[in-house]
């Protein structure tokens, strides 16, 4: 099969490369580490980026090649852009397939209200009704996807979006991401 050589004008969108980093102690946050020329589509496809919870739009990207791997994430037009996949395009570039995702504010709570605050994306996973006598109780589960190097204890609490969660379950064996199953209970 012949190699396809990328017209180098059509790398005309503007990206952030961004890396995640301890800002101050216990304090991550997406710092840009460099800019790069792209080409960016959105696709109709849904990105599954989660495992265990629902997908999200899917952009599929050109860029010249460089230092790129899926623990770093891309700033588009504003919208942050979740790495699933990198692979080589040609000689000269890369095809990266994203998830477009809203990260959201998150922390924990230590000792002395000291914990950690870092981004992470917040996805469905399902919601559970049930109507004991005599109230309503609604269950909602969620899934929070974090870097890798955000590591919360199950049963343990968190701040996500300014409501508290409890960590049900912990999945940690992605190299690149942990997810976890999140749970709160409201009364309707």
């Amino acid at each position: 099969m012949a190699e396809t050589i990328l017209d180098a004008g059509r790398l005309s969108e503007r990206l952030e490369v961004l890396e995640l980093q301890e800002t101050s102690p216990g304090v991550w946050g997406w710092t840009t580490v460099r800019r790069a020329w792209a080409q960016v589509e959105q696709t109709t496809k849904t990105n599954l980026f989660s495992k265990v919870g629902v997908g999200a739009r899917d952009a599929a990207v050109v860029l010249r090649r460089q230092p790129l791997t899926l623990r770093q994430a891309l700033r588009w037009k504003g919208r942050h852009l979740f790495l699933t996949a990198i692979t080589d395009r040609d000689r000269g570039h890369l095809d990266v397939a994203a998830a477009l995702v809203n990260p959201v504010d998150c922390r924990t709570e230590g000792e002395g209200d000291s914990g950690l605050q870092f981004p992470g994306i917040l996805t469905e996973k399902y919601l559970k009704w049930e109507q004991p006598e005599p109230y309503s109780v609604n269950q909602l589960t969620y899934v929070l996807v974090t870097p890798k190097v955000i590591d919360l204890r199950r049963g343990g609490l968190v701040w996500v979006a300014g409501a508290h969660y409890e960590v049900q379950v912990a999945h940690t064996l992605d190299e690149y991401k942990n997810e976890y199953e999140i749970f709160r209970t409201e009364d309707l």
